[in-house]
């Protein structure tokens, strides 16, 4: 559905939602409620029906045409362009904050002697030109931990976008530690594409499998970054993954920590028709350039002696720990306060070697980035998030992140699955028990309570079975593309559920409560049904946009429940007796709030984060405590997932939390 079909959408429910419940007023000037409320229910069927994409679309079965994955494409870019430009200034990648990383080839035995010969040394001002004179564009990029081939990779593919020809494929970053190689590499790709931009669901903009085709017909460069963070018992198979999926003559870049690339290559082979190429340590004259030209001349000062060390001794444990780019941004960071003094890290009884230098830096960044008082040097966050809190929830995320990645939507893998189902199915069965029970009593006049409480438990016990079924079958979270049908028609469905609910509360309370009863559930899923479609694809992805929308959807819902019910509670006793209509009110948002989160995302998180919080593992405004961390630097986002910025940082964080009692 488009935005303006979207927009129609809503519009047209408010305006059926006004007409029903001034109408309603109405009617006691003379006008019969059932005749008023009759014909808003035709006008309904009427908007609806000229809105519903599905009625002039029956077709829209068909794969995605040549100009819908075109536009899809151009959609993309523009979305990932975005996030990566961000992500490329608050990680400091770009000037005057850019170590100029070099590269040369790597040994001959890890490149597949079929290739065509290339230049293969090159610097990173020049990165995007020297990868496009690759005869095959199939690379493989090496290098120790904290090498810079994560930001190379971010560099690479921002700088593509940046330099796109009309027909050149879309470079997206896939972290491979997220990849389970016993699935096929493009299935995971597209149930990535999926994830990430949920807009790609959108049939009518973009037609049916449009992830699928944009992985089949290559229109998609994929640079796999990480190799080395899949599981080592998998890495053999999951290099003749990349083998299967990625023909000779398509291109693709892989990154990967060296030894974990030797050792496979050992027993497998190396990548067919690729390059290799290992990155270079950090040189002390490109340290001194970054250095000099990100600080003040006040600041700049403070770095002296310790560059004067670099360039004596060579070969020294300070030079040996500022070879590494994670290094060098870790020294930065926790010396960017002119206060500080780097020169500490010259003292050969403190720092005797390489690596008492780097835990001590690593030891350091949280502290850093989350000061007891405000730091002007530092970026503007939500909140002044406490150290000790801030390093705790931290560890235990380090500790507990499932494939190095944290999507919002599945904080609750954090917590034990069954318990947690367990305790969301119980609050929303105890939820629609209450609201059942209250509209029973509104109407009941003889055993009040009775009836009233052996009709809403009977209610919350379906309900809590329903929502056990839904979490935990495998099939909940399959793609909207793969509905086919009346099931993708916004008028049928909201006819058929807005008809049963009529005809139940009809048989209970007469015609006129039938009627606004039925014509509320019919708007809320009219709406749920819009509105669950996302059409922003040209939008970056994040957290924050994806939860908005779950929010809205579930406020809205409410409200129009709430409306429906409470309109019937006015039918029924008079608009005059506000205590009856208040309880109608309140009924049926609770009713709404159940059957809006019942498959929503939002309300997992919601129950998972409350449930650790409470236990101090995360903050309860988790997101926003997310979003600081990312634009201090210490996390990074991945389409709509955070991931810790280096493997090293979240190591050295989970270690922390395993020596914790």
């Amino acid at each position: 559905m488009s935005i303006y079909r979207q927009r129609a959408v809503v519009v047209a429910c408010v305006l059926i939602a006004v007409l029903a419940t001034v109408g309603l007023v109405w009617t006691q000037d003379g006008v019969n409620p059932t005749t008023w409320l009759g014909a808003v229910v035709v006008l309904f069927i009427v908007l609806i029906g000229l809105l519903d994409p599905w009625l002039r679309h029956s077709g829209a079965t068909a794969p995605s045409t040549t100009a819908q994955l075109t536009a899809a494409t151009r959609a993309l870019a523009t979305a990932t362009t975005s996030q990566l430009r961000v992500e490329a200034e608050q990680r400091e990648l770009l000037r005057p904050c850019q170590l100029n990383v070099t590269w040369s080839a790597a040994a001959p035995e890890l490149a597949d002697p079929k290739c065509q010969p290339a230049e293969l040394s090159g610097s990173i001002d020049e990165l995007v030109p020297w990868y496009r004179r690759l005869p095959s564009r199939r690379l493989v990029v090496l290098g120790p931990a904290g090498s810079g081939k994560t930001s190379l990779a971010t560099l690479l593919a921002l700088g593509l976008l940046d330099d796109a020809a009309l027909n050149d494929p879309l470079p997206l970053v896939l972290p491979l530690g997220a990849w389970n190689p016993r699935v096929d590499l493009r299935t995971w790709m597209t149930q990535r594409l999926r994830d990430d931009y949920p807009a790609l669901r959108n049939i009518e903009l973009y037609g049916s499998y449009a992830a699928d085709l944009l992985i089949e017909q290559r229109r998609i460069l994929p640079i796999l970054d990480a190799f080395d963070e899949v599981p080592a018992n998998l890495r053999i198979s999951a290099l003749q993954g990349i083998d299967r999926a990625m023909p000779p003559a398509t291109p693709v870049v892989l990154t990967s920590r060296r030894r974990a690339y030797t050792s496979t290559v050992a027993k497998t082979g190396p990548l067919r028709n690729a390059h290799v190429v290992e990155l270079e340590p950090v040189a002390e004259e490109t340290l001194a350039e970054v250095i000099r030209g990100s600080s003040s001349r006040v600041g700049a000062s403070r770095w002296e002696p310790l560059l004067l060390q670099l360039r004596h001794d060579p070969n020294g444990p300070l030079a040996a720990a500022l070879s590494s780019p994670l290094m060098v941004w870790l020294t930065r960071t926790k010396y960017a306060d002119v206060a500080t003094n780097p020169t500490e890290l010259l003292d050969p009884n403190r720092f005797p070697d390489r690596a008492t230098i780097e835990e001590f830096l690593l030891d350091e960044l949280v502290p850093t980035l989350f000061p007891e008082e405000d730091a002007e040097h530092l970026p503007m966050t939500s909140d002044h998030w406490q150290p000790e809190q801030a390093k705790q929830w931290l560890e235990f995320l380090a500790a507990r992140m499932q494939q190095r990645e944290l999507p919002w939507w599945e904080l609750r893998r954090l917590v034990h699955r069954y318990w947690l189902t367990v305790l969301g199915a119980i609050s929303l069965g105890l939820l629609t028990a209450l609201s059942v029970g209250m509209m029973v009593a509104l109407v009941n006049k003889l055993n009040v309570l009775d009836v009233a409480s052996w009709t809403g438990a009977s209610a919350g016990c379906l309900v809590s079975v329903g929502t056990l079924v839904n979490a935990t079958s495998k099939g909940r979270n399959a793609s909207a593309s793969m509905r086919f049908g009346a099931a993708r028609s916004m008028l049928v469905v909201s006819l058929v559920s807005g008809t049963a609910v009529g005809l139940v509360f009809g048989a209970m309370f007469g015609a006129d409560p039938g009627l606004i009863s039925g014509l509320s559930v019919a708007i809320a899923t009219a709406l749920r049904f819009s509105l669950g479609s996302p059409v922003e694809l040209s939008r970056p992805p994040s957290p924050e946009a994806t939860m908005a929308r779950d929010r809205a959807l579930v406020g809205l819902i409410c409200l129009v429940f709430g409306v429906g019910v409470g309109s019937a509670a006015a039918l029924l006793f008079g608009a005059g007796r506000t205590g009856m209509v208040w309880l109608g009110f309140s009924s049926g948002a609770i009713l709404g709030f159940v059957l809006a989160v019942m498959s929503r995302n939002w309300w997992w998180f919601t129950v998972a984060r409350t449930w650790l919080a409470m236990r101090g593992r995360v903050p309860y405004r988790l997101l926003e405590f997310l979003e600081d961390a990312h634009k201090l630097g210490i996390l990074r986002q991945v389409g709509a997932r955070y991931q810790f910025r280096h493997a090293r940082i979240q190591d050295h964080l989970a270690k922390d939390s395993a020596h914790k009692p």
